[in-house]
């Protein structure tokens, strides 16, 4: 457990140093002397977008699908994820361009059940909590870094909408929970977080849109890959709605 904490540590610090330099990049290109003098309004309005896309950061609830319907699922699962990408604009057409970086996700799972790994049976099973236990909140946390693959469209009026998929690895799955125990003796409290899930898909991958205006926008996606192994836990994957921000 401790090596999958220090790889999943690693694999952030290299996230966000990867998201600082494309960021670095973005902020430092070579200042440009001012051609507009003397050119038609027309001549200035073909230039491409300032705001491109850079470094975003989309805000979501997430819709689990495919969860175990004796547990209760239906509550607020934040979660968010971030992108840092370069922006290649298409020669023939300055409005369309192709975007390439590395990202992070992140998701959260409310429910009234704790995910715990079978040894025996080497599968991961919800168990679901008894009604009259008055626990603080047990949360599944299941997280992924990835490679943004999107096309995008921008119009000069601001207008703006992308597509594309998210090809990763998973990088964790964990129960979280606090509260009384649930193993029959609730005089005892506990307050742990589990990381021993070893049935979990390696890959993941999800398809996106995003559509807005300038540097806000709406964010749809659908996880095509399943949480886990098949046969090896609930068949189940994340579908999340939220809000999306590009900062450069």
């Amino acid at each position: 457990m401790h090596a999958n904490f220090e790889k999943m540590k690693k694999i952030s610090a290299f996230i966000l140093l990867c998201a600082c330099l494309v960021t670095l990049n973005a902020q430092t290109e070579p200042a440009k002397a001012d051609t507009t003098k003397g050119k038609k309004v027309s001549e200035i309005a073909d230039r491409p977008l300032v705001v491109r896309d850079r470094l975003i950061f989309d805000i979501y609830h997430t819709f689990w699908m495919g969860t175990p319907s004796q547990g209760n699922f239906m509550k607020f699962d934040p979660g968010f994820n971030v992108s840092a990408l370069w922006d290649f604009i298409l020669p023939q057409n300055k409005s369309i361009s192709f975007g390439l970086g590395v990202g992070f996700t992140y998701y959260t799972q409310y429910s009234n059940c704790v995910a715990q790994y079978v040894r025996k049976d080497d599968v991961t099973r919800y168990f679901i909590l008894p009604e009259d236990l008055k626990y603080k909140y047990s949360r599944v946390s299941y997280m992924n870094v990835n490679i943004p693959i999107e096309m995008r469209y921008r119009h000069r009026c601001g207008f703006k909408i992308d597509f594309g998929v998210h090809v990763g690895l998973v990088a964790g799955f964990a129960q979280r929970y606090k509260g009384p125990s649930f193993l029959g003796d609730e005089e005892d409290f506990l307050n742990f977080k589990n990381r021993d899930f070893y049935n979990k898909q390696k890959f993941s991958a999800d398809v996106f849109i995003r559509m807005g205006w300038k540097s806000f926008g709406v964010y749809y996606s659908y996880q095509l890959t399943k949480v886990f192994d098949s046969g090896k836990g609930p068949n189940m994957s994340p579908m999340s709605l939220g809000i999306s921000i590009a900062l450069f």
